[in-house]
């Protein structure tokens, strides 16, 4: 929950000074909080599938390709066996991951709200 409040301090403050810049534009908070809000919820649901292991195997299959490259170059002597399990069945944990995609949903959310209600 720290992670999280951190981030909406960081969203704000980057909004804010946005927004100073822009000359209090009637939108610039609101656009500036928006997206990067939205560049917090990628990044958490890039770090949440890279958790579940969706990428272990194209890795698994680029260091295989890697291997074959630098046996026939000659560089590689040794036979470094992997097998496809122990991509698999790898853990991956980013700390942040719940944060960014708490923080940027809610930013998110609330934006939209504030701009709807200021067009109607």
């Amino acid at each position: 929950m720290k992670n999280t409040f951190q981030l909406l301090a960081i969203n704000a403050i980057i909004s804010l000074l946005y927004s100073i810049i822009n000359k209090f534009s009637a939108y610039s908070f609101l656009n500036c909080a928006f997206i990067v809000g939205m560049i917090y919820f990628l990044f958490g649901l890039l770090c949440f599938v890279w958790e579940k292991g969706f990428f272990n195997i194209t890795l698994f299959s680029f260091n295989k390709l890697s291997q074959e490259f630098q046996r026939r170059k000659g560089v590689l002597t040794e036979d470094i066996n992997m097998t496809i399990e122990d991509y698999v069945n790898r853990e991956n944990s980013f700390y942040l991951t719940n944060s960014l995609l708490i923080s940027g949903l809610l930013i998110s959310t609330i934006t939209i709200g504030i701009s709807f209600m200021f067009i109607s």
